[in-house]
């Protein structure tokens, strides 16, 4: 049987089961007691294969309980029990019911074929049968208060007639068995391509939004960055005389060029899909001391422990994310808690991870810091570093800590984490 034959199962309530067999069970029973067999069952012979018959209207009705996990076992067992002993079609019936409902192909009809001739060999049992105690059917369409023992004849056309009410009640209620699953399956489709529809939607929005803020940034940022490198160099080239206003003048010129460097970097993360960190060949954890020494020439008194295993091994997502978690950091620090010593710690390794902890004395919040990550809510920069750290599958935790004195910036990521 090919696997895309089978439709989508869902397991019945047990009451179901239990009413169909005791149904069937109830039916079997009637077919037995009004046939030649339970007639006869004072005979020795005959008494012992009517308590067979019994237990078999018993037993065979309890197959039902499997007839979910093995259709096909279950439907042909119950059609060979119906052709040896006199127990009638109902429970092959009601099996194959279930086995249309749940089965596909050729084997399915196959087992039809089967059930139906147990309930015409059935049907012609009961029409052959010479008097109304041996035939369910004469007792049913005799004479109103014959006794028993009378004897009635049946037109030959009951036979197809029985046959056809049998098989089609079985097989309609198996086929619509089948459609309302598989509408039910279709309707669980429909639902899924409709949330997926709607979360791709949603992510073009933001991707075509994303777009239209990385061409405001460009036409703004780098037109003003571009003319304050310009006339940095200038000032840089005519202050020959004065060495403090040339060295100053270079420092602007070159922070110029790099936060220019940093435009282009982050406007290609806003341009590039989402859930796919682009990253940068250039960048890895081994440059993070040279943003520490930034900060520090800035006259920023800066406390770094830096003890990365194998750095330069690391993925370029997760360098690139180290790179600029820190970067963020030191720069929230600079500019909520100026002059304040900041105490930066970055370790970590393959086995264990990157963490990377921030602190700084924490300063009562002020007019002019309102809604600043010094007032220990998230602010802008806070939210940048939560969106990396989830990106790489790690986690940001932020607050204060030693009695409230300190503020503190705790990020843990994943050494080899996927983008998600």
């Amino acid at each position: 049987m090919d696997v895309a034959s089978v439709v989508t199962e869902r397991r019945a309530p047990w009451w179901r089961t239990a009413l169909l067999i005791a149904c069937c069970a109830f039916a079997s029973l009637t077919s037995l007691v009004f046939s030649e067999l339970g007639q006869r069952a004072e005979d020795g012979g005959s008494m012992l294969l009517t308590l067979v018959g019994f237990f078999a209207c018993l037993l065979v009705p309890l197959a039902l309980i499997w007839r979910h996990r093995a259709p096909y076992t279950v439907a042909l067992t119950a059609a060979a029990a119906g052709i040896v002993l006199p127990l009638g079609a109902s429970t092959a019936l009601v099996a194959l019911a279930s086995l249309v409902g749940r089965r596909r192909g050729a084997d399915v009809w196959w087992t039809a074929g089967a059930v139906a001739v147990t309930t015409t060999l059935a049907a012609v049992r009961d029409v052959t049968a010479p008097t109304m105690a041996e035939s369910l059917l004469k007792s049913m369409l005799g004479p109103v208060g014959a006794p028993p023992g009378t004897v009635v004849e049946l037109n030959w056309w009951v036979v197809p007639v029985v046959v056809s009410l049998g098989m089609g009640a079985a097989l309609g209620v198996g086929l619509a068995l089948r459609a309302r699953r598989e509408a039910r399956e279709s309707a669980r489709e429909a639902t899924t391509v409709r949330r997926t529809s709607t979360r791709l939607g949603d992510e073009l929005a933001r991707q075509v939004e994303r777009e239209r803020i990385a061409r405001e940034v460009h036409d703004v940022l780098g037109h003003r960055l571009s003319l304050l490198n310009l006339h940095a160099g200038a000032l840089e080239a005519n202050a020959r005389g004065d060495a403090d206003l040339a060295r100053s003048a270079a420092l602007v010129r070159e922070s110029a060029g790099q936060s220019l460097d940093d435009l282009r970097s982050l406007l290609a993360v806003l341009r590039h899909p989402m859930g796919d960190e682009p990253t940068d060949p250039d960048l890895s954890l081994v440059d993070l001391q040279a943003v520490i020494e930034e900060t520090v020439e800035t006259g920023v008194p800066v406390s770094a422990t830096v003890y990365l295993d194998r750095a330069s091994e690391a993925e370029p997502a997760l360098a690139r994310a180290v790179y600029r978690i820190v970067q963020e950091m030191l720069t929230n620090a600079r500019k909520h808690a100026p002059g304040e010593q900041i105490r930066l710690s970055v370790v970590g390794g393959p086995g264990d991870g990157v963490r990377i902890d921030a602190r700084n004395r924490y300063l009562a919040p002020s007019p002019d810091r309102a809604g600043a990550e010094g007032d220990a809510r998230p602010g802008q920069g806070l939210q940048g570093i939560a969106e990396r750290a989830e990106l790489l599958g790690g986690r940001l935790a932020y607050g204060l800590d030693d009695g409230g004195r300190t503020f503190r910036v705790t990020v843990t990521l994943p050494w080899g984490a996927p983008l998600r």
